[in-house]
């Protein structure tokens, strides 16, 4: 049974993971947070995409900074993921610099790009109670995102789903893409392993299993 203590840190677990995943109805426009704690030491990523504009992609891996709660303050960065109820709603954000990326996978060699100035502020509400999973729990909810950009913000408002997940692996678990359809992919670098690539359909988010 999940209690609201599960929401937070877990302290003797090696490795916790939080992600969230936001798009628009049409799936036009999607939006990912994941923080991924080791100790005193995370990995974070972030990002946005939209149909014929380049992926923003944002990381810090094997970053120090960790404040208190889920606040992190590595250099040149700031980021906070806040509960603001237990399995009801969540607010999200950052001030960082992101690159925008014409190829999303050149994200899995190097992320080079147009470096941009961003600020991320993200409302997760739920919609239905959390599903528990071996060590951890998914839910399904809406989005209330604002990505500010230098010529402009970007609003994502609409599905969401969130995993929070402890132990020894805390990667989303790929799946099978059905062809055809709209697809935005959103890849994000791993230290020490393989690359994931995300897929936003219009069926939803997911990650990647095989070919694309």
């Amino acid at each position: 049974m999940l209690v609201d203590a599960d929401e937070f840190r877990h302290e003797a677990s090696e490795v916790e993971a939080w992600w969230w995943w936001g798009r628009s109805p049409d799936s036009g426009t999607g939006v990912f947070v994941g923080l991924e704690l080791r100790g005193r030491r995370f990995d974070y990523w972030a990002g946005l995409v939209r149909t014929d504009e380049p992926y923003l992609y944002l990381e810090e891996l094997d970053g120090t900074g960790l404040r208190q709660g889920l606040e992190i303050k590595p250099p040149e960065m700031w980021a906070d993921h806040q509960c603001d109820v237990p399995f009801r709603q969540w607010s999200l954000a950052n001030e960082a610099h992101g690159v925008l990326i014409d190829d999303p996978l050149d994200v899995l060699q190097r992320p080079y790009g147009i470096p941009t100035p961003t600020t991320f502020d993200i409302e997760w509400y739920s919609t239905v109670e959390p599903t528990a999973l071996s060590s951890g729990y998914e839910q399904c909810g809406e989005v209330d995102a604002r990505i500010e950009l230098a010529n402009g913000a970007i609003s994502c408002c609409g599905p969401g789903h969130r995993l929070h997940v402890w132990g020894d692996s805390c990667s989303p678990l790929p799946v099978a893409i059905v062809a055809g359809g709209r697809r935005l992919l959103a890849p994000y670098r791993r230290p020490n392993a393989p690359g994931v690539v995300q897929v936003l359909t219009d069926r939803g988010w997911f990650v990647a299993s095989g070919g694309l």
